[in-house]
């Protein structure tokens, strides 16, 4: 059985994460909180295994809302709440995947949110077969939770739900909305490329570039979460490039988000580079 340390010092926490969903014919993540930004930042393996992933989480603490859980369900996953209650809490950081007899998980400190990539948080992949024993014992426990009789399946009726991470924070909306009034333009860092910015909302920023122009003619959306995972990386590590957004974060439009928060208080843009970071404080 092959074990290491994985965390997010290195990324290499969610690259773990993201490589065992995308092992699995069907997976099962024992969670206590959910946001949106955790369930972006696995996306497209969600979507990968096509409804074969299982996700259980608590709504105890208030941390997970119905606009996250929405999100899952949108990609595949089913959805169960567990609250065990009687000075009880579920609470534990479970990746697990299974194809046939292999099984690889992920154990460790961090919840399906964005701290997956902006915590300082650890853990330790395992990968092998249900014949390894610390394994099949995880596999058990994991399906034991979901199995649990005080466990119920997710209401889809909670997607009514509005707010969430994936509306802009209200500091970033404010900041955003008055920058953009100031001056709708923002440079590309580097190339000086135009993005202009036609509209600010909670759920995302229309940005209208030469290419968006030429595809369809309109502005095009860069999505809520993706400024607030930008954000949150930003301010937990000092500096955020462009590929870091698209590589990492996979945040698409990275050379226009970096633009923006470039001039957004408190940031700079790094000389040389499509890069942004704190100002010395």
């Amino acid at each position: 059985m092959h074990v290491e340390t994985v965390s997010t010092a290195d990324q290499s926490l969610l690259g773990a994460v993201r490589a065992t969903l995308a092992s699995a014919k069907n997976a099962l993540l024992c969670v206590a909180f959910v946001h949106s930004r955790g369930v972006h930042l696995v996306e497209k393996e969600l979507k990968a295994l096509a409804g074969g992933t299982r996700l259980l989480v608590t709504t105890t603490f208030d941390q997970t809302n119905g606009s996250a859980l929405a999100v899952a369900a949108q990609h595949g996953a089913v959805v169960r709440t567990l609250n065990p209650g009687s000075g009880s809490s579920y609470h534990p950081k479970v990746y697990l995947a299974r194809s046939g007899n292999k099984v690889q998980a992920v154990v460790g400190s961090a919840n399906l949110t964005g701290g997956l990539a902006t915590n300082l948080e650890v853990g330790v992949l395992m990968r092998g077969t249900m014949d390894d024993r610390p394994l099949a014992t995880l596999h058990d426990w994991a399906e034991s939770m979901w199995n649990d009789r005080r466990g119920e399946h997710w209401l889809p009726l909670v997607a009514a739900e509005g707010g969430g991470d994936d509306e802009l924070a209200p500091w970033l909306l404010d900041a955003l909305s008055r920058e953009a009034a100031r001056e709708p333009v923002f440079r590309t860092l580097g190339s000086g490329a135009e993005n202009e910015v036609t509209e600010v909302t909670r759920s995302e920023v229309l940005v209208s570039t030469e290419r968006a122009r030429r595809k369809t003619g309109q502005a095009a959306p860069i999505p809520a979460w993706m400024f607030n995972i930008a954000w949150d990386y930003l301010n937990a590590k000092g500096e955020l490039t462009n590929q870091v957004l698209l590589n990492h974060l996979r945040v698409h439009r990275s050379s226009a988000v970096c633009a923006i928060l470039a001039r957004l208080p408190g940031v700079e843009p790094v000389p040389g580079r499509v890069a942004v970071r704190l100002k010395s404080r």
